[in-house]
C-alpha cells in the first residue's frame, strides 16, 4: 500500500510547484481541500486511447480529501483551468502529516471524464496485493463498496461531481 502526499513529494516529473492546503469544515462538505499549481515538469505525462494530457507546464490538481470517507478525488486541470478529468483514489485512510493531507491508497481508482464516460483502474493491483496478502478481506471489500458507491454518487451524475468541484475550488483558487 502506497502513502500519497498532496505536495506530491514523490513525483520526479513535477519539478516546480505550490501547494495550498485549506481545512473546511460546513455544512456540505467537512474536510481538506489542496491546490496543487504545476509551475514546471520534466516531462508530461499522456494517458489512455485518447492521449489525453494530465500533466504539463501550468496545470493544477484540484484535491479533496473528504473526512470519514475512503477516497480522494483528483481533479485534474488543464492550463486553461478546464477539467481534464476526476482522478479518484480509493483510500484505506486519509490523514494529515504536517499539514499536508495523505491518503492511503488501496490500489483500486476510477477516471471520470467531463463526457461522463467512466474508467475503473488498477483492479488486477487490488486482486494481486490481497492474493498477496498485502491487504485484508476487509480492505479488498472496502475497495469495492467504496468504488461502488462513488459510480453510484458521481459517475451516475456527473453535474453533482462538477458542482462539488467547483464550489470548494472557489475556496482555496
Amino acid at each position: 500500500m502506497k502513502r500519497r502526499y498532496a505536495d506530491r513529494r514523490n513525483n520526479s516529473d513535477i519539478t516546480e510547484k505550490e501547494l495550498i492546503v485549506k481545512e473546511i469544515h460546513e455544512e456540505d462538505f467537512n474536510g481538506y481541500i489542496t491546490l496543487l499549481k504545476i509551475i514546471k515538469t520534466k516531462k508530461e505525462w499522456f494517458v489512455d486511447e485518447e492521449n489525453r494530457c494530465i500533466l504539463s507546464d501550468g496545470y493544477k490538481w484540484f484535491n479533496i480529501y473528504p473526512t470519514n470517507e475512503n477516497y480522494c478525488i483528483n481533479a485534474m486541470m488543464n492550463n486553461k483551468n478546464k477539467i481534464v478529468e476526476w482522478y479518484i483514489d480509493i483510500s484505506k485512510k486519509i490523514g494529515i502529516e504536517n499539514n499536508i493531507p495523505y491518503e492511503d491508497d488501496l490500489y483500486l481508482d476510477i477516471v471520470i471524464l467531463p463526457d461522463n464516460r467512466i474508467h475503473i483502474l488498477d483492479e488486477d493491483e487490488l486482486d494481486n496485493a490481497f492474493n498477496n496478502k498485502q491487504i485484508t478481506k476487509e480492505e479488498y471489500d472496502l475497495a469495492y463498496e467504496t468504488k461502488k458507491n462513488i459510480i453510484e454518487n458521481y459517475g451516475n451524475n456527473i453535474d453533482i461531481l462538477k458542482k462539488l468541484t467547483l464550489d470548494l475550488l472557489k475556496k482555496i483558487d
